[in-house]
C-alpha cells in the first residue's frame, strides 16, 4: 500500500498539508507519492482514482482507494484513525 498526496501549485492548503502528508507517510511507514494535479500526469492520476478536489491524501492498495482524507481532514491523527479501520478489514 503506498499513500497518495494530490496537490496544486496555486493551492496555498496544498502547501500546509504537504509536510503534515509527509509525516504521515514516514510515521506509517509508508510510501508517499506525490502528484500536482496542474501537470498533465497528475490530472491523468487523479482522474483515474476520481481524485475531484486538493489536496487529497488517499491510501492506495494497487487500484483500489482504501481511503481518502481531504482539505484540512489531512491530520496524523485521522490518518491514524483510518489505518486502523483499513487494517481490521
Amino acid at each position: 500500500m503506498t499513500l497518495a498526496f494530490f496537490h496544486a501549485p496555486w493551492c496555498g492548503v496544498c502547501h500546509e498539508k504537504a509536510p503534515v502528508a509527509e509525516e504521515i507517510g514516514r510515521g506509517a511507514a509508508l510510501a508517499l507519492e506525490r502528484w500536482d494535479v496542474a501537470t498533465p500526469a497528475g490530472a491523468a492520476e487523479a482522474e483515474r482514482r476520481r481524485i475531484r478536489t486538493v489536496p487529497t491524501l488517499a491510501l492506495l492498495d494497487g487500484e483500489r482507494v482504501r481511503f481518502r482524507l481531504v482539505g484540512r481532514m489531512i491530520t496524523p491523527e485521522n490518518t491514524r484513525h483510518l489505518l486502523a479501520q483499513t487494517s481490521r478489514r
